[in-house]
């Protein structure tokens, strides 16, 4: 498995989730973000002590998104075709096999990304629930 390039520390800037207004209070409004439009709402209209909207500094940084803590930005395989466009970004890209993907396939896909140097992020997925049995 090939080492993954140097990076800057990934900071995650926030991790809690914004929750919509008011779904404390109420069973019927769920709690994922929904942006508040009353006319009255203190909690639209950004008034001190009420809770933060989501905003674009919120965001991590654009060099780091989506990267796992190995460093590896994953990839999703469902054939053999996907691995040849990682071949080129080895170092900063990992795949993860699909969840699809049969275990014969699977095993061909971890053959030739061994030859091709490229990193498979979850290689144990299927393999060792069938070597057990």
């Amino acid at each position: 498995m090939p080492a993954p390039a140097a990076h800057k520390p990934i900071v995650h800037k926030k991790t809690n989730k914004f929750h919509r207004h008011q779904s404390d209070l109420w069973v019927r409004v769920p709690s994922s973000w929904r942006r508040p439009h009353g006319l009255d709402c203190r909690f639209r209209r950004k008034f001190r002590g009420a809770p933060i909207h989501p905003s674009i500094g919120f965001g991590s940084d654009k060099t780091t998104r989506y990267m796992l803590p190995s460093g590896f930005i994953p990839v999703i395989v469902r054939s053999l075709k996907d691995l040849d466009m990682l071949l080129t970004k080895n170092t900063t890209h990992g795949a993860i096999i699909s969840h699809q993907v049969g275990l014969k396939l699977q095993q061909e896909i971890i053959k030739k990304a061994q030859e091709l140097d490229i990193a498979i992020l979850n290689t144990a997925r299927k393999v060792k629930n069938v070597e057990q049995q």
